[in-house]
């Protein structure tokens, strides 16, 4: 898939410190003449719509309460069925929502891209919620993949979780914190992204993104 502008897609758990990071990044690109457009695709809900509304009635969707802080659970797991239709039904909406404010924009403009979250986001989100592996090689995984045109920047942001949940209290009471911790793990020895550290000074881990540009 050609693509005329850059495409940066930064990727991780919450609270590794994405959004400060990508702020900083667009301010030095910014600095360089590089004009940037900012989108936010982990959640792309058409078709899933409606099958999210049928799987909270059905009780495959729940949240625990702890001092305020809510926790959501997605357990299409429990259903076979359920779980093909929520890959396929995201996977359409990824599509047309990457169509929309990824490609177009990229073939048009000269703008750099950066994608808060992205395909990697919801491979990982899709695992956990309905059990199905995105094993490297394996069909969902190489689908999920091209979407991500060859020539875009993929990074995933690693931070100590202990340092995450200081900041991100939801991920102190959350049963698939960790989970999640050593999915995102898994894609960055995967080799489709660069690992960025991010448990130091931040100007570092932004650095290291700027590094190519």
């Amino acid at each position: 898939m050609g693509v005329k502008g850059r495409i940066i897609a930064v990727s991780g758990v919450d609270g590794c410190g994405k959004s400060s990071i990508i702020e900083n990044v667009m301010a030095g690109l910014a600095k360089q003449g590089r004009p940037c457009r900012y989108v936010w695709l982990r959640y792309n809900h058409y078709l899933t719509k409606g099958l999210l509304a049928f799987c909270r009635l059905a009780g495959l969707t729940k949240y625990e309460y702890f001092d305020g802080v809510r926790v959501g659970y997605h357990e299409f797991y429990r259903s076979r069925i359920i779980s093909h239709l929520f890959v396929w039904f995201t996977y359409i909406d990824t599509l047309m929502a990457s169509a929309a404010l990824v490609y177009g924009p990229a073939l048009f403009s000269d703008k750099v891209i950066v994608c808060d979250r992205w395909v990697i986001d919801i491979m990982v989100d899709l695992e956990v919620d309905t059990g199905i592996r995105f094993a490297p090689g394996g069909f969902y995984y190489r689908l999920f993949s091209a979407l991500v045109p060859k020539n875009s920047k993929n990074f995933i942001i690693e931070r100590d979780p202990d340092l995450i949940r200081q900041v991100r209290m939801e991920n102190v009471h959350d049963r698939n914190f960790l989970k999640r911790v050593g999915l995102y793990r898994r894609h960055g020895k995967n080799g489709g992204a660069e690992v960025v550290e991010n448990n130091g000074e931040i100007g570092r881990a932004v650095g290291r993104i700027l590094g190519g540009w």
